[in-house]
């Protein structure tokens, strides 16, 4: 059906002093995009209803959010913003970005990486296409690390877990500060299993450069006793990692 054509910016306007006077339901409520006017936001799609009923006295209900009425509201001369902020977007604005994620995942060597994406991010219209490829990116980034900290040895280093769907591939380094080249050093990383990873990568225990485990005093005896770590706990680390290890000494440890 769409938006009938005979809508006009006259109808928009006293679509808006109607919603105006009232509260609308939580579930009416706009979730990407909103109509920006008089310093006011307004819900595009509930809009259109609105505007439809006094044009043409019944509700609209077999059309689009999106493009669709994003459209033709800004045709109409009005202003639509991305969701709690004052960024305007132009004509197209949802399809321009699907093409811009479609030419990233071109890029995918293979269905694995793009399964390791967190697709529903990716296509959040939200998100600019440079920060759309800098996820796809570190998602992938991060299948590939794991998938070469298994090969190597696939348990938990202080626990022996081995069941890999436990298993995270933690960085001594954080990806956030490394450079490209560090982000993908198997010697940059470790596999734990979620527990001793949230005590690694929030700088509750480390280890010295002879592999021996160094516990946090903000850990009391209670909590080490349940998560199982205990003083006198060592690993083989080689020179590369130890050079990783004094970084997360000294930056991320909870001394």
């Amino acid at each position: 059906m769409g938006i009938p054509n005979n809508l006009t910016t006259n109808h928009i306007l006293q679509s808006l002093e109607e919603i105006d006077q009232i509260e609308l339901y939580p579930r009416r409520q706009s979730t990407k995009f909103d109509l920006y006017h008089n310093n006011k936001r307004y819900p595009p799609k509930e809009v259109l209803r609105f505007a439809n009923r006094i044009a043409n006295d019944n509700e609209l209900v077999e059309f689009g959010g999106g493009d669709e009425t994003n459209n033709f509201l800004i045709n109409l001369g009005f202003e639509v913003v991305l969701k709690d902020t004052d960024i305007s977007i132009g004509l197209d604005y949802t399809k321009k970005n699907q093409q811009g994620t479609d030419f990233f995942i071109q890029g995918f060597n293979n269905e694995r990486e793009y399964a390791a994406v967190d697709q529903d991010k990716i296509v959040n219209d939200d998100l600019s296409i440079t920060e759309k490829e800098q996820l796809i990116k570190s998602r992938i980034g991060h299948s590939i690390f794991k998938e070469g900290l298994i090969k190597r040895e696939c348990k938990c280093l202080l626990c022996g877990v081995t069941d890999k769907r436990l298993l995270i591939a933690s960085h001594i380094k954080p990806w956030s500060q490394s450079d490209d080249k560090e982000r993908l050093d198997l010697n940059n990383g470790f596999l734990f299993c979620p527990n001793h990873d949230a005590l690694f990568d929030k700088g509750f225990i480390t280890f010295n450069e002879n592999g021996e485990i160094i516990i946090s005093k903000q850990i009391d005896e209670y909590t080490k006793l349940f998560l199982n770590i205990r003083d006198g706990i060592q690993i083989e680390v080689n020179d590369r990692q130890r050079l990783y290890l004094k970084w997360h000494m000294n930056f991320v440890f909870e001394r």
